[in-house]
């Protein structure tokens, strides 16, 4: 029973602070926004995949690979990965149908 308190416990203050994932993936792209560096971000964030705990972590990493993809010019490789994002919820989606527009637009 004390574990599973232990535990709880571990889940909740995981809620309170942002995942290592996150925090580093915000960095990332905070310095994407001014480097403007498609490749570098490109690399960095793929370095990022092992931290990754969630769906809803992977589903954003998926979307922000896809971004970067498209930012470099390879429209196939960025439709292909923006296809496969699953929905999460209404807010996340509809950043995804977004993207995936513009992807699939300058693929065709």
């Amino acid at each position: 029973m004390a574990e599973r308190m232990k535990d709880k416990g571990r889940t909740t203050m995981r809620r309170l602070f942002k995942s290592k994932f996150i925090k580093k993936m915000n960095t990332l792209l905070k310095v994407y926004s001014h480097s403007h560096n498609a490749e570098a971000t490109y690399k960095e964030l793929l370095k990022l995949e092992p931290l990754i705990r969630s769906k809803g972590e992977e589903s954003l990493f998926e979307l922000n690979r896809a971004s970067l993809l498209y930012d470099m010019k390879q429209y196939k490789e960025a439709a292909e990965i923006i296809m496969q994002i699953r929905p999460l919820n209404p807010e996340f989606d509809a950043k995804c149908a977004v993207v995936r527009t513009k992807i699939l637009d300058s693929w065709h």
